[in-house]
């Protein structure tokens, strides 16, 4: 008897140890972007730049790190490299969808979704966001027709001034 209460009470002991564990495994991946977004509500810029860049230093990787760099450089109005990192959260952001964004679409969508909508405003296009961009045929010149010759000169005359009779 005395061997069950001493296999109950080690269980009770790691049980709850094992769901810790298995609660913080994904955590790192789930807190990306919050303080920065907090940050932003809170109008400390500053403050979401350096939880952005912590987040992509520690997950250079992750698409929501990514697309909070691209947010931060747009901010600094740095829009190239902006645009730059919003197309790499494109490619990488498919299936990930954030708990929190602050962008007008709202929760919901992928962080794919939330940069092609920011190329799109910044007028860009990004074939992984199904954009194409169609090739414009324009016809080609019509030839060009030789002027029409230029009349000659006529001579003109010029009638002599009448003689007042006075």
């Amino acid at each position: 008897m005395f061997k069950n209460r001493t296999k109950i009470a080690l269980l009770c002991a790691t049980l709850p140890l094992g769901f810790l564990l298995a609660g913080c495994s994904g955590a790192s991946d789930m807190g990306i972007g919050n303080a920065g977004v907090h940050d932003v509500v809170a109008g400390n810029w500053t403050a979401a730049k350096e939880d952005f860049n912590e987040d992509y230093s520690s997950h250079p990787q992750h698409p929501i790190a990514v697309f909070n760099m691209g947010t931060a450089y747009h901010h600094d109005g740095n829009i190239d490299k902006a645009d730059s990192m919003f197309g790499e959260a494109v490619e990488r952001g498919r299936d990930t969808r954030p708990p929190i964004t602050l962008e007008p679409q709202g929760a919901g969508l992928t962080v794919t979704e939330h940069a092609c909508n920011r190329l799109h405003r910044d007028n860009k296009l990004d074939a992984n966001c199904g954009d194409q961009i169609v090739a414009v045929m324009t016809p080609p010149p019509a030839p060009i027709a030789e002027p029409a010759p230029a009349p000659e000169a006529e001579a003109t005359v010029v009638p002599a001034p009448k003689q007042d009779r006075h």
